[in-house]
């Protein structure tokens, strides 16, 4: 008995306590040629064409890293399968989530990573995580773990309300997370942010970074934003804005990775390796880079959707300057024949066998150079117009470069413009008070000089160009010349301003003609009866697939009518304004964003 209980001891004492440091087979790295894996994710029509820029930026600019796996989650599969996606070494997975998640901003981030995760755990040593608005510029080489680094990271660039402190205790929005994960607040490590600079608690930016997928940390990530995502009572109480919100699932994978990992095993990730483009101007100067050339990888974020104005913000030397814009023109290309680029508007350039048709110029007069160099190509044929509305058809010397390029709108169209024109100091002044801008002079207000049309119609006019057909349909809603404009070849239609993604500006700061609400509902009632596949409006993201369209825009048009139809009936009634201000309220299943003001 007493020999048993010395070996017993013996074994003990010599058997490794492996709860205490990590598992051999943990520190070692596999002999496997997959050693590097990326992972990201698209569930619409922007996330896919942004996700095609990044894996085209891997194969042409990540050097060594080059062929790697490029794992992406789709969302939506059925409405958006990304075939443009498809390629060597690339691997399209739909995504397993809960429905139940599927609007929280951002979690989507977490269940993509982690099924990708259990994929590659036992052939990979380093698990990247890219948001889809991301490229990759030069070599990966600080996202490559070994070495005794399990995870490769940077702070968060901001402090904000969200991050907390050091030696702060927890709030009710950490305080939760701690105690899941069984973190102490005095223990987690300090870091700093990387735009404001301020010292804060670990707090990590989650666009770009990486694990050692052995360890779990992604499956752990998921697994505990679950529980967070189901508690009902937290959900109401504590994530009760909509930064709380957004930042959830970035706050959760701060937590897991303390409560897996010491700081000495985290690699620091530099700023070069996740450069924050849209922050660019808030940066010190240390950090500050001079030209894109410099850095690893870079996060644009919504930079490239709405400012096409972007490669002004940081000096770029070529090659990678003519590959950034022959990269980004892809991108800009909705579909075959279809590209959009937004400034003050969207505009949009369709390709045909004949050449080039440009709609509502405006928007990409910003920086002309993309489409001029599509141009170039397909020489431009004619120029149509939605509205009269200034913000898409000003700038039009940039595009009409021979008199014989014909202007095509509805023939109010230079009635509505004659309205404007003599009471051009009057707008003048009212745009400086609602802009909060001086008041100009009289004497020195600019001149109002619209285009003028080549060719006007009244209810429907047809431009061909190499087979595409452009059919113009007379729709007044915002304003009385409103045209939309249906091309049955590229199953798209073009609505111009008779569709926001909130709710209509029917009655502007500035002052304008009438907007009848009943002239919204018909052009959207007509717009759908074309069952489109493209949906495109005047300002904001183009809705695509018809299943999403039809969900989309007949959801709009209910709202406009459910509010007009209790409008009439309460007129009827005999209320006055202020009462039907009072009672009308948006029932919240249309779930509108009040952008220009609450019905009520």
């Amino acid at each position: 008995m007493r020999n048993q209980l010395i070996c017993l001891v013996v074994i003990i004492l010599f058997t490794p306590i492996t709860f205490w440091s990590k598992p051999d087979h943990i520190r070692t790295n596999p002999q496997s040629k997959d050693r590097f894996a990326i992972v990201t994710y698209a569930g619409n029509n922007l996330q896919e064409r942004s996700a095609r820029a990044f894996i085209k930026s891997i194969r042409d600019l990540a050097g060594k890293y080059n062929n790697c796996k490029i794992y992406i989650v789709l969302e939506d599969e059925n409405n958006f399968p990304c075939k443009s996606l498809q390629g060597d070494n690339v691997f399209l997975l739909p995504l397993d989530m809960d429905k139940e998640f599927k609007n929280y901003p951002l979690a989507i981030k977490a269940f993509a990573a982690a099924q990708v995760e259990k994929i590659v755990k036992d052939e990979t040593v380093t698990l990247a995580w890219f948001d889809p608005a991301t490229l990759v510029l030069n070599s990966l080489d600080e996202l490559d773990l070994g070495n005794g680094y399990f995870v490769s990271i940077r702070p968060v660039s901001l402090l904000n309300n969200i991050g907390i402190t050091p030696g702060s205790e927890p709030n009710d929005y950490w305080t939760p997370i701690y105690n899941e994960l069984g973190l102490n607040y005095k223990d987690v490590p300090e870091y700093e942010t990387v735009v404001d600079e301020k010292p804060i608690q670990a707090y990590f930016n989650c666009e770009i970074f990486s694990v050692d997928p052995r360890l779990g940390i992604l499956t752990e990530w998921a697994k505990v934003l679950t529980k967070f995502l189901k508690n009902k009572e937290y959900q109401k109480n504590v994530c009760n804005t909509f930064l709380r919100r957004l930042f959830l699932h970035q706050a959760v994978l701060s937590g897991v990775i303390v409560s897996k990992v010491g700081a000495k095993d985290i690699k620091p990730l530099s700023i070069k390796s996740g450069y924050p483009f849209g922050q660019h101007e808030g940066l010190s100067e240390q950090k500050k880079v001079k030209f894109l050339n410099e850095l690893s990888a870079v996060i644009f974020d919504y930079e490239w959707d709405q400012n096409p104005k972007w490669m002004d913000k940081i000096s770029v030397n070529e090659p990678l300057k003519n590959w950034l814009i022959e990269t980004y023109i892809d991108y800009l290309k909705l579909a075959d024949n279809l590209y959009r680029i937004e400034w003050d508007c969207n505009s949009y350039l369709v390709t045909t066998d004949d050449g080039s048709v440009l709609i509502d110029p405006a928007g990409a007069a910003a920086a002309p150079e993309y489409f001029k160099r599509i141009i170039e190509k397909r020489p431009l044929k004619a120029i149509l117009l939605t509205h009269a509305h200034r913000d898409h058809w000003d700038h039009m010397d940039v595009w009409q470069t021979d008199p014989s390029i014909p202007i095509i709108a509805q023939r109010d169209f230079i009635k509505y413009n004659e309205y404007w024109k003599r009471l051009s100091t009057f707008f003048a002044r009212r745009g400086a008070i609602w802009s909060r801008k001086p008041l100009p002079d009289i004497s020195e207000t600019e001149p109002f000089n619209p285009v003028v049309p080549s060719i006007t119609f009244a209810d429907e006019y047809t431009y061909e160009s190499g087979g595409i057909h452009f059919k113009m349909v007379h729709t007044p809603g915002e304003t009385p010349d409103h045209t939309t404009i249906w091309i049955p070849e590229l199953n798209a239609v073009f609505v111009g301003d008779n569709y926001y993604e909130y709710f209509i500006n029917n009655a502007t700061l500035r002052g304008t003609l009438t907007r009848p609400v009943l002239g919204y509902i018909d052009a959207l009632n007509l717009t759908l009866s074309y069952n489109p596949e493209y949906f495109l409006m005047g300002h904001g993201t183009t809705v695509v697939s018809k299943n999403i369209v039809e969900e989309t825009v007949s959801n709009f048009r209910d709202m406009l009518q459910y509010i007009y139809d209790e409008t009439i009936k309460g007129i009827n009634e005999g209320k006055d304004v202020y009462t039907l201000m009072r009672e009308i309220k948006v029932p919240d299943k249309y779930k509108i964003r009040p952008y220009f003001g609450k019905v009520e």
